[in-house]
């Protein structure tokens, strides 16, 4: 393990209820203070305060702000693997590619919009190390290709189609979180993106040869 991702590490999982719930209070008070103030005012004190604890609590549980946002992230991206789940379970029964990638992006859009400063934080703040779950994203891809090759009869490569089309969905929509979270309550922004990736994978294999 590298000393930027032990640094960000929980320093003991807490096994009582009470110590439970004192870092349930850390996580809840440090995303109040991401949405409500920024990254800017989020330090250990500020968190603490917060949650109604004191400071020697607090790194008894994390050593730094960092570690308590990697929390954030691991919470986050458990709950996001839930719902992508749950949208690919649905997706052979869209009538459309269209429909398919409307049920994607109004998920991904959904859960952004939720708390815009939190997903900002996590993706910008973080060292890119901790941030990726490979095989997690690998294994969610492999699926996703899974479901979505019938709507792709004309794409020479529908697993590489799919890849970018994530690395596409994701830079748009999380520039967008941390740049214009306005957008995200816009139905207009959805329908734009998913026009998008739409005319990206409708491509015939002559235009791509």
């Amino acid at each position: 393990m590298s000393s930027r991702q032990s640094a960000v590490k929980p320093r003991k999982i807490p096994a009582q209820a009470r110590s439970r719930a004192t870092v349930e209070a850390i996580i809840q008070a440090a995303t109040y203070i991401l949405t409500k103030v920024g990254w800017e005012g989020l330090t250990t004190n500020a968190i603490a305060e917060r949650a109604g604890v004191n400071i020697g609590s607090l790194y008894q549980f994390f050593p730094n702000k960092e570690a308590v946002i990697a929390e954030l992230q691991r919470r986050h991206a458990a709950a996001t693997r839930t719902d992508l789940l749950d949208v690919i379970n649905l997706l052979p029964q869209q009538p459309s590619l269209r429909d398919a990638l409307t049920l994607i992006v109004e998920m991904i859009v959904t859960e952004h919009r939720i708390a815009p400063a939190v997903h900002k934080a996590i993706h910008e703040e973080l060292p890119h190390t901790v941030r990726h779950m490979a095989e997690d994203q690998e294994g969610l891809q492999r699926q996703f290709s899974q479901v979505l090759k019938p709507f792709m009869t004309n794409v020479p490569d529908p697993e590489l189609s799919i890849y970018l089309m994530g690395i596409a969905a994701h830079a748009i929509i999380h520039t967008v979180t941390a740049d214009k979270p306005d957008l995200l309550g816009n139905p207009t922004f959805v329908k734009e993106v998913v026009t998008l990736l739409e005319n990206y994978l409708c491509r015939t294999q002559l235009e791509i040869l």
